[in-house]
């Protein structure tokens, strides 16, 4: 069962939906533990769980941090992380992973408010949400050691070798909400915090933490498809069939379907009316509730994480082999545990049987560049951002 401790869930464990429940509670406690200072994507031994402040992994490298224009090298580990751990301001952009590889927009496209497939969430204090997306140091040292910032490059390397994230790597993807007054200032707190720097805002605002993607490739070398869990804030909204009075961030109880009708994109300021889908799988409900009491039990008991639940874990039963050059998407998929992982505020239009994390990244190929086909890029849309040199 998962610990309240800063560390890594072990390489050895059966292979149920539990045991990988469990395996990616642990992760996110590694993950959502107080940063060390100075030292990006560590965990501070001697903090409190949810005492706040900046988190592991937002002392990740932001994607945009690593595929620069130009394919330029980017800075050293810690010279793009040292920041996350102070009290400056983070600067959001509304991006998604998924945004790309679904239309036929060019990379800029990425600057708009999208969500996953497209589309914009509106909470209901009529707020976008957006989105960001990181990568640990494995990942990081794997795409500058083999010079995969630069789309040539990484175009030649996947043609001649092949993209294989190593064991351990890890990317996020997040998505906040501008807190308003109340919630900012809610005791005790109801949401894990940041300050950000909004686009066409000259002041930072205080956004909550609604949701979270987890990838991870398993230290465990049987597991090539990785790890994919999806984490929400409690508070989100209802599952369908199932509302509750709130209040949600996403859902308003008294509003009529006809008015609101459910899942469907909005325009801001006007509110996105957003019911949860599908349900947590048993297994996944009673790791969560086992976290909620720990943490209630602990040194910290008002810690905020006790808010945020697994909606589940999509790992492949069967693995298959992606190793080799020049493979072309999609890659297999490993047989997965579930083929329908869906987070109401990451993939909140595309809430349907047989869509899934996975199912999506088995399509995620190379950047663009002159003269190369694209080849598969080992699940990870962030390779798709590298720019050609001039």
């Amino acid at each position: 069962m998962p610990v309240l401790q800063p560390v890594l869930p072990s390489a050895s464990f059966s292979q149920s939906d539990a045991a990988v429940d469990c395996y990616m509670w642990q992760t996110f406690i590694y993950l959502t533990w107080p940063a060390k200072a100075g030292q990006g994507g560590q965990p501070d031994p001697n903090a409190s769980y949810g005492k706040g402040g900046a988190t592991v992994w937002e002392t990740f490298r932001q994607f945009d941090t690593v595929f620069l224009p130009n394919g330029q090298k980017p800075l050293p580990w810690n010279s793009g992380t040292l920041m996350r751990a102070t009290k400056k301001p983070r600067v959001l952009k509304n991006t998604s992973k998924m945004f790309r590889a679904l239309s036929t927009a060019e990379s800029t496209a990425l600057d708009e408010t999208q969500q996953a497939g497209g589309g914009v969430l509106i909470d209901q204090n009529g707020q976008t949400v957006y989105y960001e997306m990181s990568m640990n140091q494995t990942e990081f040292n794997y795409i500058t050691t083999n010079t995969l910032y630069e789309a040539n490059q990484q175009n030649a390397y996947a043609q001649n070798t092949g993209i294989v994230l190593p064991p351990d790597s890890i990317e996020i993807k997040a998505a906040w909400k501008v807190l308003s007054t109340q919630e900012a200032n809610a005791t005790p707190p109801r949401f894990h915090t940041t300050l950000a720097l909004l686009p066409n805002q000259p002041k930072a605002v205080t956004m909550g933490l609604v949701g979270l993607h987890i990838m991870v490739v398993p230290s465990a070398t049987n597991f090539n498809q990785g790890f994919w869990a999806t984490f929400k804030q409690v508070d989100n909204a209802p599952l369908a069939g199932a509302a509750g009075q709130g209040p949600y961030s996403f859902y308003n109880p008294a509003c009529s379907p006809a008015n609101c009708p459910v899942n469907v994109q909005t325009k801001a300021p006007t509110p996105t009316q957003v019911q949860q889908v599908f349900d947590a799988p048993p297994e996944a409900q009673g790791v969560n509730t086992y976290i909620a009491q720990m943490i209630a039990s602990s040194s910290t008991p008002s810690a905020v994480w006790q808010n945020y639940q697994l909606i589940d874990v999509q790992w492949p039963t069967s693995p298959q082999s992606i190793q080799g050059p020049g493979k072309k998407p999609p890659l297999p998929n490993g047989t997965p545990n579930t083929n329908t992982l869906m987070n109401p505020v990451l993939e909140t239009f595309l809430q349907q049987q047989n869509l899934s994390c996975l199912t999506c990244h088995t399509g995620a190929s190379t950047a663009k560049a002159q003269g190369f086909p694209g080849f598969t890029s080992g699940y990870s849309f962030l390779f798709g951002h590298a720019k050609p040199s001039q």
